[in-house]
């Protein structure tokens, strides 16, 4: 008998779950697959459902598949979990004559970052699907054979890449979901769950004009997408990305600055006062996103090309610049700060003095 192991945090249980567990189970001709939601996943600090309702997501998201289980062992062992803990128990309840641990790609490549990494290699084969935007891929299977002797099966099954948070945060703005099925949907509307920024969403919808409220959404989903190699907390970049432009709408003047530029100081005012955010961090993401500055954060930086590069951005160079941030975050900021820089140059508009000292300590210039 073969088994195969899938665990998740399942938050909510989407269409690329269900390919890896059909495609595994077909390529391994597995007789089983034993899916187990995690409880207290060590590394998901912003996991909004309960157990109960990422069961019921799994549950639903899985019917129809013949042979597969839904196993509660992590909530009844009710601690923090780590896999290399939960493998030895699995296989004792599931006696089996081959095991086969099935991740993604992308967790594939932090594979070296688990705790114990050695005991998982020794106790079971990683069964892998590659998925979609996954650089570094065959390196990390390698590493891991040479560090830790783990035997890895590269699975031809191909995953496209669908992210958790960009699910959640489509149901925050109440756009069209289309990486779940139906039964999972229901629940998602039915619980009104990855509504924890609701009221936020709702005074931006009704203070903004349209075309600057979808401006704002496209390019939260662009921030989270690039996120997904970032790892930024979640609630940082939706937030800034929502709130980016909350005063571009509103006249306002400021001695020495261009007009383009004042809602990006007079934005992080409004979004402390009116929309009651406090966290520097966002503020700062919402009050450098026009200019840039020397120094930038991760976050700063993400905010200022997601601004540029969301998927409504339509000018020469576009395509480069978005291929360019999503191989290589660094070298796509550096290129977005010129192409900036060289608007203004070429356009001979005013630019207000961080945009030059941030090209130049970035050596733009």
């Amino acid at each position: 008998m073969k088994t195969i192991f899938f665990g998740g945090a399942f938050d909510p249980f989407h269409e690329q779950h269900r390919t890896m567990i059909i495609g595994a189970k077909k390529e391994l001709n597995a007789d089983r697959v034993i899916v187990y939601p995690s409880f207290l996943p060590p590394h998901k600090a912003d996991l909004y459902s309960s157990f109960e309702i990422r069961m019921q997501m799994t549950l639903a998201g899985t019917k129809g598949i013949p042979d597969v289980f839904i196993d509660t062992i992590e909530r009844d062992r009710d601690v923090v979990n780590y896999s290399y803990e939960v493998i030895p128990l699995l296989k004792k309840k599931y006696p089996s004559d081959e095991y086969y641990f099935l991740i993604g790609g992308d967790s594939m490549v932090h594979f070296g970052h688990w705790v114990r990494p050695d005991i998982i290699a020794k106790e079971i084969t990683i069964a892998v699907v590659n998925r979609q935007g996954v650089p570094g891929l065959e390196d990390a299977i390698e590493r891991a054979r040479l560090e830790y002797g783990a035997k890895v099966i590269l699975l031809e099954t191909q995953g496209e890449n669908v992210s958790s948070s960009a699910i959640k945060a489509r149901a925050e703005l109440g756009l069209e979901q289309k990486d779940i099925c139906p039964d999972v949907r229901k629940i998602v509307v039915d619980n009104n769950l990855y509504r924890i920024f609701s009221e936020i969403v709702e005074k931006a919808r009704t203070d903004m004009p349209k075309k600057t409220f979808d401006h704002v959404c496209r390019t939260v989903m662009y921030a989270i997408k690039v996120n997904t190699k970032l790892n930024l907390p979640y609630k940082e970049v939706f937030l800034s990305c929502l709130l980016h432009d909350c005063a571009k709408h509103e006249k306002a003047e400021m001695e020495g600055v261009p007009a383009p530029v004042v809602h990006q100081y007079t934005g992080a005012e409004k979004a402390k006062a009116y929309y009651g955010i406090n966290d520097e961090n966002i503020l700062s993401a919402i009050r450098y996103h026009t200019t840039g500055k020397p120094d930038m954060t991760t976050l700063e930086k993400l905010v200022f090309c997601a601004d540029m590069l969301e998927e409504g951005r339509d000018y020469p160079g576009v395509d480069y610049l978005r291929q360019t941030i999503e191989s290589d975050f660094e070298k796509g900021f550096r290129e977005c700060v010129r192409c900036s820089l060289n608007h203004l140059i070429e356009n001979k508009k005013p630019f207000d003095p961080l945009t030059k000292s941030c090209a130049s300590y970035y050596t733009i210039i």
